[in-house]
């Protein structure tokens, strides 16, 4: 989760990580879910649109963001890859290549 890490880093300014910031739980099935808040950054009004990915080893993730969170749900194994994902998704915006919702 280092490029996660390293994001949420970058927007704590003193005042967004007390409105804003990620949550991370474990479910049942097993695996996880995460939360990871947009708002007031360069990835709100990002979409992305639900998509399950089947991974190596039987692992899977379920992915998708409606502009102000991005959210995943991944097997116990798969926080590697939603990182991965975030990383692309966040270095799309920074590249004007991902898709923008009307704010």
């Amino acid at each position: 989760m280092r490029y996660i890490q390293s994001w949420y880093a970058s927007n704590c300014d003193g005042e967004w990580e007390h409105e804003f910031g990620i949550r991370m739980a474990t479910t049942d099935n097993p695996g996880w879910h995460i939360q990871i808040d947009v708002s007031e950054t360069k990835l709100e009004g990002v979409l992305v649109p639900r998509e399950r990915r089947d991974l190596s080893g039987g692992e899977w993730m379920i992915a998708w963001s409606d502009g102000k969170v991005f959210q995943a749900a991944c097997s116990p194994l798969g926080l590697r890859d939603v990182d991965a994902l975030f990383e692309h998704v966040a270095e799309g915006a920074a590249t004007g290549e991902a898709e923008q919702s009307e704010r």
